[in-house]
Formats: structure tokens, sequence, C-alpha cells
């Protein structure tokens, strides 16, 4: 059994990530089907574009973030952060009620901005609340955690969104949800600082260079750095064009949507389980390859569906009773497992392999380089979308580009195929 001063913690990053996409979902749902525009942008281009405003404040923030989580006592930081998102969800609430796109977007920046100040609390702070042995399913648990919080968050904002009225009831959920997290972080423990004497550098490439720095001659953090950072532009690329997908090319309503992300965020919490069953306590990176393999394969099917012809959208009822809707849907559900698989062996050996001193830093690099992946999925998809590149092409696209990357970190740190062939 995990410490109960874990359970603060990872309620609190619950009801964020909960929030965050109530939030985020609510938003693309209303842009998507009431075609909204802004500055020039179709409702498409708005969708991609968001996914960048969301992780822009992770690439200029991150790096002071993490200087202030190793400088600073940590629950404080949190008390702070949550305080903020309430700020945050009262602006998105006067965006909801005006339909208004810039106040909208403005809010998803402030966003996230609060997961960035986040993130490097969440992770530095577990080597503090459980012992060694329970880093692996504490790790497993938050990432668990956090999928179902995107699950529920995601079916909440477009249930709520799609009601009569639904931009009031989207606003009170978002307020009561930051509420709640308030509640909870004023019950994190105390967590001492690790660095109190480092001087705090606003300038995030300073920083960047510290912690590459501090990562020398540790090329297996470096290299999982990297290749959780792909991670995310994968999932980045494939996420932001889902909602044009299912409407313009499954021809399914908004409850599409919804289901896909859905499986989505089970998928990934099924790949953590197993990941927590399959490491016995400590990162085993020979999932890493499979799961790697598995993302390509399943989005490599995806790619090969034609799309519907008809003239009106249909349920995701009747999307599932054809054979070629749950061919999809099992695809898409099996490449968010093989996620699940790939990503939470790298969470854990970046905590277990960084000292305590700098860890909060590194978790921040790692948050920096996630950013700049995720900017450039963005960048990339309203590239496509912009050129006629068709969906089922982008997707054969990105499954192709996994198989070079992961590749070429394979190759760079043999430990992953390694441990895959190793006796355990």
């Amino acid at each position: 059994m995990l410490a109960k001063k874990f359970w603060p913690l990872f309620w609190t990053q619950f009801l964020g990530a909960l929030n965050d996409n109530v939030m985020k979902n609510a938003m693309v749902v209303m842009i998507t089907y009431k075609s909204l525009s802004v500055w020039g942008l179709d409702s498409a281009s708005i969708v991609a574009l968001s996914g960048g405003i969301f992780i822009l404040p992770f690439f200029i923030f991150s790096m002071a973030a993490g200087q202030i989580t190793d400088k600073h006592e940590k629950s404080q930081i949190v008390k702070l952060v949550k305080i903020w998102e309430l700020l945050i969800t009262i602006v998105a609430s006067i965006g909801f009620f005006h339909h208004n796109v810039a106040w909208l977007l403005g809010a998803l920046f402030m966003m996230g901005t609060h997961s960035a100040f986040f993130g490097p609390v969440k992770y530095s702070s577990l080597p503090q609340l459980v012992e060694k042995d329970q880093l692996v399913r504490a790790t497993a648990y938050v990432e668990v955690g956090t999928v179902f919080a995107i699950l529920l968050g995601t079916i909440l904002g477009g249930f709520l969104i799609a009601m009569p009225s639904g931009e009031l009831y989207a606003a009170a959920g978002i307020n009561i949800f930051a509420l709640m997290g308030i509640f909870t972080g004023w019950r994190v423990s105390q967590l001492p600082s690790a660095a109190k004497d480092l001087k705090i550098s606003l300038n995030p490439i300073a920083p960047l260079k510290e912690t590459i720095r501090l990562l020398n001659g540790k090329r297996d953090v470096l290299s999982a750095i990297i290749a959780n950072s792909w991670f995310w532009l994968f999932g980045a690329a494939v996420l932001s064009v889902l909602p044009s997908y299912c409407k313009d090319f499954l021809r399914i309503d908004e409850r599409g949507i919804t289901a896909f992300l859905a499986l989505w965020t089970i998928g990934t919490g099924v790949g953590a389980v197993l990941c927590d069953r399959l490491s016995r306590k400590i990162a085993y990176l020979g999932l890493v390859p499979i799961g790697a393999a598995g993302l390509s394969l399943f989005l490599f099917d995806l790619s090969r569906f034609t799309a519907q012809t008809q003239s009106g959208l249909i349920t995701i009822t009747q999307f599932l009773s054809t054979a070629e809707g749950f061919h999809q849907m099992a695809d898409f559900f099996l490449m968010a497992v093989s996620g699940g698989l790939f990503v939470v062996p790298l969470y854990t050996a970046m905590q277990e392999r960084c000292e305590g001193l700098y860890r909060s830093r590194v978790i921040a690099g790692n948050n920096v380089f996630n950013a700049l992946f995720m900017v450039v999925a963005a960048v990339a998809i309203m590239v496509f979308h912009q050129t006629g590149i068709s969906l089922p092409t982008t997707f054969f696209i990105i499954s192709i580009a996994n198989v070079l990357v992961c590749a070429l970190i394979f190759f760079a740190t043999p430990e992953y195929l390694a441990s895959l062939t190793a006796k355990r």
C-alpha cells in the first residue's frame, strides 16, 4: 500500500487534469460544432492552434518552475498554483458565455502556465512521498489517475457543452473543480527544499543548458527525456486532428470525439497498469520498444481506412454497429495501450536515476522538451491542413516517423533493446 501522504498530491493532480480537460474539450467541441472562427482561421485550424497554445507555457516557464520547485518548499507552491487555477476558470467562464474564442485561447494559455508550474512538483515529490520500492507503483498510479481524469474531463466537457445552455454548465463545472483542487492542495504534506541556495534565472535557455550539463554522463536520462517528448509529439499530433477526423472523415456526431478520447485515456491507463505488473518495482525499459511498435502498427492500420460519404452525421452507436467502426476503435484503443507501455517506464527512469538535488529541474527540462515537441506537432498539423494533406496520409506519415525516430533513440541508447532481451 502507498503511504497516506501520497494521496493528497494524487487527488490534487487528478482534479487539475480533470479540470484541464473539461475546459479544453468543452472549448474544442464548441468551436468545432458551432464553426467559430478568429483571426481568419477556421475551426479546424483553431483546434490545432489550441494544442500549441496550451503547451507553449511549458516551453516558456518550465525551467523557472523547476528552479522554484527545487529552491522552495513544495506544498506552498501547490497552494499558489491551485489559487491561480481558480482565477483561470473565472476568465474561461467569460469566454464560454460570450463565445469569445480569443478569450478562451487566453484562458487556455493561462491553464498551460498552471500545469507548467505543477508538473515539476508532481514528479519530483514522489520520491519524497513513497519508498524507493514503491516508486514504479506511485508513478503508475499518477499516470492511471491522470488518464482517467482526462477521460472523465473529456466526457464531462463534451457532455456539458452539448446541453441546452451548455456554456453555463461548463463554466460552473470548471469553477467547482478548481475549488475542490484548492481543498486537496491544502492537505499536501510539507516537502522540504532540495536546493535552498539555488539562484533562479527567468531566462528559459540558460537553465535548460544547465540541466543538460547536469545530465552530462547520464545519457540514459537524456534519452528518456527525448523519447518521452517524442511520445507527446505523437499524441498531440494524433489528438489534434481527432475532431476533424470524427466529424469530416468518419461522419459521427460530437459524442464520437468524446468516445475516441475516452478510448485514448482508458488505453493509456491500461498500459500504465500493465507496466506496474511487468516492471517488478524498477523501471523496465524493455517495455519501451514494445510500446513503440504498437504505436506505429495500430496508427498505420488506421491510415488504411476510407472516408465515410453519408451526408448527415451518425451516432457513435451506429458507427460501432459496423465491422469497420469496431475495427477503427479497437486500433485506437490498442494504440493508446501501447502509449502507456511506452511512457511510464520513461517517467520512472527519470525519477530513479536523478539525484534529489536537481530532480525538479530535470523534470522541468523534460517538460520544456515536451512543449517544444508538441509545438512542432501543432505547427506540422496546421501545415498539413493548409496544404490539403488528407487525414489518412497524416496518420501514415506519423506512423512512419515514429518508426524512424524510435529506431534512432534505440540505436543511440542500446539499453532499451538490451532490456527487452535480458533475463529478469
